[in-house]
């Protein structure tokens, strides 16, 4: 059941509330990311996933069910994220859902016992572009910051993204509070999202924006 606590933080969301974002990174960073730690090992790869999975789930904002579990959806995404990453490295071939869009365990089947090593490269593939799409908005990032002198912000985003570090501790190595490292990844997160979209990359690379743009 989704609770009038989670409807009011998606609604403060939809209406740009910093404070909002960082509350909701704050409640759920931490759960997705020991869920990640229990299916890959790699700590930067954890990171960059729960990262991806906020990302995502911000894309979407402006079109979300307000029916939905935010947990579940957030969970859903990360999901996802371990299914591509696991099947371009060929490891495995469930990755154990904790819930379902209704609170539900579930198992999702991704990778087929006859897939040959073409799929494998065509993930391989789709993970390099969106790597490489998003090194350029990070850049175009980067540089907007230099120009304005927001150095706090700058050395946060870089803690954040270039050296996966939990909001936890960038606060603590920049001496900051964890809301005010939140509202920065929520800043970081909106600007590179507009940009992707002006990259015109292909709907296989970031299929979430293109989902949003044809509910809308």
């Amino acid at each position: 059941m989704v609770s009038l606590d989670e409807n009011l933080l998606v609604k403060k969301i939809q209406e740009g509330d910093q404070l909002a974002w960082s509350e909701l990174v704050l409640r759920y960073e931490g759960r997705l990311t020991n869920y990640a730690q229990g299916k890959i090992k790699d700590h930067a790869s954890c990171q960059d996933l729960v990262q991806e999975a906020f990302l995502g789930f911000l894309s979407k904002i402006n079109n979300f069910d307000a029916s939905r579990s935010i947990q579940s959806y957030l969970f859903g995404i990360l999901s996802n994220k371990i299914t591509d990453l696991l099947r371009s490295q060929g490891k495995s071939r469930t990755v154990e859902t904790p819930v379902d869009s209704s609170g539900n365990h579930k198992v999702s089947p991704f990778i087929d016992p006859a897939m040959g090593a073409s799929t494998w490269y065509r993930g391989d593939e789709k993970k390099k572009l969106e790597n490489l799409a998003l090194t350029k908005c990070l850049i175009l990032l980067i540089n907007e910051l230099i120009q304005k002198k927001e150095y706090i912000k700058l050395k946060a985003i870089e803690l954040l993204f270039v050296n996966a570090l939990s909001n936890k501790d960038a606060a603590i190595i920049l001496g900051i509070s964890n809301r005010t490292v939140a509202s920065y990844r929520f800043f970081a997160i909106n600007f590179i999202i507009d940009n992707l979209k002006e990259l015109n990359l292909s709907p296989d690379v970031f299929p979430e924006f293109f989902e949003q743009d044809s509910e809308s």
